[in-house]
């Protein structure tokens, strides 16, 4: 059996993280490190070595995923960690009245919290952010699934052929 890939998962909604960790450790095919915090992720990256960073793009205090992205490309150690975006131009919110979660769009906290590339294709998306793919939030797990292994796929072709 293939060893399984360790996944970095870096979102300021620890609800989220939590999802995408039993998700993808449910498959049998991922060991999952979460964080919530965007200050940690660049030395969590030199430290867990994982095969593929998802990261959210708005976090508080201005911070941006996309900026994080830029700083790991710099580096020797983290500039091949393949990395997917994972963001939405709003929030998921439960609503006590309904007793579910809701998704609001273009939510004003999020565009508080810095500028929102317009546009929902993701290989626009990707191309602007830098990143190997993005998936707008909110997205199922079969969406989430069949992204992670195509940029896996795509790495360890490209890999193999520069070998």
């Amino acid at each position: 059996m293939d060893e399984k890939k360790k996944v970095l998962v870096v979102d300021d909604d620890q609800g989220a993280c939590l999802l995408i960790q039993h998700t993808l450790e449910s498959t049998g095919e991922f060991t999952v490190v979460v964080s919530n915090d965007i200050q940690t992720a660049e030395s969590l990256c030199i430290r867990e070595k994982p095969d593929l960073l998802l990261l959210d793009n708005i976090f508080p205090e201005n911070k941006k995923g996309s900026d994080l992205v830029k700083i790991l490309k710099t580096k020797d150690e983290t500039k091949n960690i393949p990395v997917i975006i994972l963001s939405g131009k709003g929030e998921m919110v439960y609503s006590a009245k309904k007793q579910k979660f809701d998704w609001l769009p273009n939510n004003p906290v999020a565009r508080s919290r810095g500028e929102i590339v317009e546009g929902k294709d993701p290989v626009v998306l990707a191309k602007t952010y830098g990143v190997d793919d993005y998936i707008s939030k909110p997205f199922t797990n079969e969406i989430l699934l069949e992204v992670i292994h195509d940029v896996l796929k795509k790495r360890t072709k490209s890999q193999g052929a520069e070998s």
